[in-house]
């Protein structure tokens, strides 16, 4: 039985200030990240035969709630689904909940969030990628978390992924890897439950543009399996959402597909954490061949601003590159963020950096003005020669993209003027394949030539980013 975790469900409408109480390090039934939200899960069958799907919702102290269990119709081998849990969940009142996907066959699960309010923000939006078994973890590490840093602030989600009842600690570090506050306790959570736990809620945290970034790393005790993700949030001068999960264990190579320099407006920051024990050393070589060096304490993180960085590429054609990022010692983790400058537009998201390339990469969601959204699909070839990568599509239909060079990235864009295949209104799913190995980043996103597009909701973040899955 394949068993998926979605830690961040939020069904119906979430109304702050009413449903959801601050209690401080021990965890609270709710996000601190304004907003009413919504929540759509969008599943792919990547097994060989038709998956008979259950979706089971849990509260914060791990009840079920029996009469909001969903069971769709069986999903053929390949086959695409997304459920928009407010408006297809009827039983599951107004709430934040944990979900676990069970099928009978394997499927990857991804989660779309956003908010609808009017006002403010006028509509923000964050995407995670669900969990399975291999993925959880005693321990989890969260490279970036912020407590008004130049505005922005986090939460850690974290979801008990066992059968008995886990007690939670957390271990802060500053940037430069020493350590602010050690086994903080941060009290229980039930089986299958979540809790939400504001980086403002906790202290011992220092707050502003100094001192509010850091690093955390969150065990349990008994070895009891934990998934989480983090939320991230700006109010001011425009509104932002943004969403990762947290890495149960370090590389010695990662893999950035998407990296931006004014590209359409863009830029990105890459985050590398040393999270292995001794100094961590190593480099970023970006696909145009500039290389920045890395060494980092234990528990240190250190950020890659690619507008900043004079030897990158920048625009709209060249301002989308790859990087490999490569410990020669020591275990590492990623993590990109994509936004165009506060003020500007709300856009913002952030993405895992993979560590694990295959020839074969399933993309649970792409969209083709879907309800507004279009999704580009960046695909990078981390082998030495260039290789073909092809896109194919759950409804038979496929693209290929020739020669694409080593060590460097196609975005495929699903929009009529990119060339795309797919018929308008599509949701759907697609595996992306090539002789090297591939990783790959999807990004959901709004534009003023797609149908859905309305432009009274400027400025807004309408940007989600997930990671494609090894196959």
């Amino acid at each position: 039985m394949n068993r998926l975790r979605l830690v961040m469900t939020l069904a119906a409408v979430l109304l702050l200030g009413v449903l959801v109480t601050t209690v401080g390090a021990q965890g609270q039934p709710g996000t601190s990240a304004p907003g009413t939200w919504g929540s759509a899960i969008n599943l792919q069958n990547v097994g060989s035969g038709e998956a008979a799907i259950v979706i089971q919702f849990y509260d914060s102290d791990g009840n079920e709630i029996e009469q909001a269990q969903y069971t769709p119709e069986p999903l053929a081998p390949n086959g695409a689904l997304s459920i928009y849990v407010p408006a297809v969940i009827d039983d599951l009142g107004a709430g934040q909940y944990a979900a676990v996907v069970s099928s009978n066959q394997p499927v990857l699960a991804s989660v779309n969030t956003s908010s609808t309010n009017s006002s403010s923000p006028p509509w923000t939006s964050f995407a995670y990628d669900g969990f399975d078994s291999s993925q959880t973890g005693t321990t989890l590490y969260f490279p970036g978390n912020y407590k008004n840093y130049y505005g922005f602030f986090s939460e850690l989600v974290i979801q008990n992924a066992g059968a008995q009842t886990a007690t939670l600690k957390g271990t802060f570090k500053r940037a430069n890897g020493t350590t602010i506050a050690s086994d903080v306790a941060m009290g229980t959570i039930e089986p299958n439950a979540a809790k939400t736990f504001p980086m403002s809620a906790f202290g011992q945290l220092p707050s502003g543009n100094t001192n509010g970034i850091f690093g955390a790393t969150i065990t349990s005790d008994e070895a009891v399996p934990l998934v989480g993700v983090a939320n991230i949030w700006r109010s001011t001068p425009t509104a932002g959402t943004a969403s990762y999960s947290g890495f149960t264990q370090g590389s010695s190579t990662l893999y950035a597909p998407s990296l931006l320099k004014n590209y359409y407006g863009f830029g990105s920051a890459l985050t590398v954490q040393n999270v292995g024990t001794g100094v961590a050393e190593g480099t970023v070589t970006y696909s145009n061949g500039t290389v920045r060096n890395f060494s980092l304490q234990e528990g240190a993180a250190q950020d890659y601003y690619q507008p900043a960085d004079s030897a990158l590429p920048s625009g709209n054609t060249d301002g989308i590159f790859a990087a490999e990022v490569v410990a020669t010692s020591g275990e590492i983790v990623g993590l990109v963020s994509l936004s165009i400058p506060a003020g500007t537009s709300g856009d913002f998201a952030s993405y895992n950096v993979p560590s694990q390339a295959t020839t074969s990469i399933r993309i649970p969601n792409v969209n083709s003005d879907y309800y507004g959204f279009f999704s580009a699909v960046t695909v990078q070839n981390t082998g030495q020669t260039p290789t073909d990568v092809t896109i194919n599509y759950a409804n038979g239909s496929s693209r290929t993209f020739t020669q694409v060079p080593g060590g460097a990235s196609v975005n495929i864009i699903h929009l009529n003027n990119a060339g795309d295949v797919l018929p308008n209104r599509t949701a759907t799913s697609a595996t992306v394949t090539a002789a090297n190995p591939l990783v790959a980043v999807i990004q959901h996103n709004t534009a003023s030539n797609v149908s859905g597009f309305d432009p009274s909701k400027q400025p807004s973040d309408f940007l989600l980013a997930v990671t494609g899955v090894a196959d």
